[in-house]
């Protein structure tokens, strides 16, 4: 697959506008990638060099995607772990087999992801949905960076090798990402609420977070939150499906709410004193918006 794209003449690229599109994002983007990093910094370095043959042969193995802003992001760390092109390689592959839709024209995945999250959050919190919604957030539209490249702008590189690390493991549930941004946002609920923030605010200062997440504490925070759900009676199906989890039976330090439907949520608290994370919520799915937010650039800084 590579001999085909370093086979292609400059005539022969002329006459094919998409390949020259996917070269010429390629090379913007490369340039520009994680350049502080040892592994990739200063001219003609190997590593650069390698970040972007390996995405110019991906284009050639999935022509119709090709290459999308981004994707540079998913690969850079895979190649500093591996070392190796060929390697790198096919662990890119299956990387974008699992986040394909992020990146594809109508962004199917992402907008799944964000109403998945948003059921999540309801879930956690009705009152803070109830907030967002009322400054016109409540499709967490600012959380889309997050889900597009799983986080890679928002912690270091170390942290985002210590994150992915775990992601992979699809433990301790599946989708666990997203109870990841739910512990962000639980951790950033109550300044967006006591200050009062509206859309433009609550934009800034969720892009404001970028380096200064603590991954650990967020780890911890969000694996609190799965053993909460998974001690949960009468777990939402929804909730369910979106985690791959069954509910447990009631247990004797559960604390029942009841949503305005009727429905009781019974989750263990006394665990995870030390962690917010709020149990009585509405049992709801947001419609899919109409489009994507543009409101988060995915720009290096």
């Amino acid at each position: 697959m590579k001999l085909q794209w370093k086979s292609v003449s400059e005539e022969q690229e002329k006459r094919n506008s998409r390949l020259r599109d996917y070269r010429s994002l390629i090379e913007k983007d490369v340039n520009r990638t994680d350049r502080t990093n040892k592994f990739y910094e200063g001219e003609d370095n190997p590593g650069l060099i390698l970040l972007h043959d390996i995405l110019m042969t991906y284009c050639m193995y999935d022509f119709d995607l090709g290459y999308v802003q981004g994707m540079s992001d998913l690969l850079s760390p895979v190649l500093y772990v591996m070392e190796n092109e060929v390697d790198a390689f096919w662990c890119f592959v299956s990387y974008m087999d699992q986040m394909h839709q992020n990146f594809e024209e109508q962004m199917q995945g992402m907008k799944t992801q964000l109403i998945q999250l948003s059921t999540l959050l309801r879930l956690l919190d009705s009152g803070f949905c109830n907030y967002l919604e009322s400054q016109d957030s409540g499709y967490l539209y600012f959380c889309f960076r997050w889900l597009l490249i799983r986080f890679k702008r928002e912690f270091s590189f170390q942290d985002i090798l210590r994150l992915w690390e775990v992601m992979w493991t699809e433990l301790p549930c599946q989708n666990f990402h997203l109870l990841l941004c739910c512990a962000i946002l639980e951790s950033e609920k109550q300044q967006i609420m006591e200050k009062q923030y509206g859309f433009n605010e609550i934009l800034k200062h969720i892009n404001e977070l970028s380096m200064k997440i603590d991954v650990e504490y967020i780890l911890c925070k969000a694996e609190a939150i799965s053993m909460q759900m998974m001690n949960c009676k009468e777990l939402p199906q929804a909730v369910s499906e979106i985690l791959g989890i069954e509910s447990s039976s009631v247990t004797p330090d559960s604390d029942t709410g009841e949503d305005e439907s009727g429905a009781v949520l019974s989750c263990p608290t006394s665990s995870y004193q030390n962690i917010s994370t709020p149990v009585i919520a509405a049992n709801g799915t947001r419609e899919s918006a109409q489009q994507m937010s543009e409101t988060q650039s995915l720009a290096p800084a």
